[in-house]
């Protein structure tokens, strides 16, 4: 539509100038020394304005040529570029199929650029191909832009944890931790790593932030929460006793009186004389958490107090007639009042409730007090073939 409006004004333009000039074409003369030009108005119009367009089309047509190289390079980039695009997309689709080999040779065959090498090294990596994989790793670093350097050294990071190499990630995790502190997969493969090294302090420093983050679900975070809790204790343990009391008093009450850290906490205690502390955590544990495992390790304390230990757990009763666990502690407590009828009483019962190997081989033990030896001898059997399936 723009075209004929366009060719209908010059038409009228043309009709207009030709009705002009024939009423009055006017006169031009153009003089220089001795040489006189000689025109109507008309003609040196006309041939002004072929002279006007014949030199714009001699300079948009030197422009052309001297732009051809550049032109012609940038068309060769745009080429190459749309085949490194279909290699790309062709080794990707190889590699969520898991086509590795295909993957790499797709990646790699046309004009390949960091994204191509970084996704040909995860093909490698799948391979268990080291070799390449590194090669890959350090042509997309060297081809990556700086912007994307640290997407290259976060894969490098993922690949040697997932070969067991913490001590070499963590330099490069560190790194990737400083200058893009709020990464979560940085935060995340950080924790695995000091996991993988078993340094729960660090671990334990990194908590808040992957609480605050939500890059653990719930569950997840009071897993990880509970593991490092117990690898504080065991380590400081493995110092000293005022090195564990210490580190428990660090940890969060709630925290502490779960299960598994309070059954740690317990048995650690239990090993360095610590008898009253782990009867009170053990106690306060099973108030906060019913465990059948706490209620064992609460009747194998070997205080002084037995008598008061049965007590506090016969108080437990109301409710759990029927819990193995329970009976089987308030049997083994009773076998150290020396209350043997009582002890025979709580021990059946949790035989019959559910028969444990622990419960028949401290049967086993009350009878061999009882100098029931033949009897005794067959509990012990029954136990250690229930502890062998």
């Amino acid at each position: 539509m723009k075209w004929l409006m366009s060719l209908g004004l010059i038409l009228s333009a043309a009709v207009g100038f030709a009705l002009f000039a024939q009423q009055d074409p006017g006169f031009v003369v153009i003089g220089r020394g001795a040489i006189t030009l000689e025109m109507t108005l008309t003609v040196f119009l006309i041939v002004s304005i072929c002279g006007f367009g014949l030199i714009y089309f001699m300079l948009r047509g030197a422009t052309a040529i001297w732009r051809l190289p550049e032109r012609w390079h940038l068309n060769r980039q745009t080429r190459m570029h749309g085949r490194a695009q279909i290699a790309l997309q062709q080794g990707l689709n190889a590699l969520f199929q898991g086509l590795w080999q295909d993957s790499e040779r797709q990646l790699l065959k046309t004009h390949p650029q960091y994204l191509h090498y970084l996704s040909a090294a995860y093909a490698a990596q799948q391979r268990q191909d080291r070799v390449k994989r590194d090669i890959y790793l350090d042509r997309a670093f060297e081809s990556v832009p700086n912007d994307y350097r640290l997407s290259v050294l976060l894969a490098q990071a993922e690949f040697q944890m997932a070969d067991g190499q913490a001590n070499v990630a963590l330099a490069s995790l560190k790194q990737l931790r400083e200058q893009i502190p709020r990464s979560p997969r940085v935060l995340f493969l950080l924790t695995q790593a000091y996991q993988q090294l078993e340094n729960w302090q660090a671990v334990w420093q990194l908590l808040p932030d992957l609480k605050k983050r939500q890059i653990l679900s719930q569950t997840d975070f009071q897993m990880l929460e509970i593991k490092c809790a117990q690898g504080l204790i065991q380590q400081s343990a493995s110092q000293s006793a005022p090195a564990l009391t210490s580190t428990w008093d660090r940890l969060p009450k709630n925290l502490r009186l779960q299960s598994q850290v309070a059954q740690i906490g317990a048995e650690q205690f239990i090993q360095h004389g610590l008898f009253e502390q782990a009867e009170n955590l053990l106690y306060d544990a099973l108030k906060q958490h019913w465990n059948g495992q706490l209620v064992l390790l609460y009747a194998d304390l070997g205080v002084s107090n037995a008598v008061q230990q049965l007590n506090r757990a016969e108080s437990w009763l109301k409710g759990r007639e029927k819990e193995p666990y329970l009976l089987l502690a308030l049997g083994r407590l009773s076998m150290r009042c020396r209350l043997w009828g009582k002890a025979q009483q709580y021990l059946e019962a949790s035989l019959v409730s559910q028969p444990l190997s622990a419960t028949y081989l401290s049967y086993g033990d009350l009878l061999s007090q009882l100098g029931e030896t033949s009897q005794a001898a067959d509990h012990y059997r029954k136990g250690l073939m229930l502890r062998d399936r």
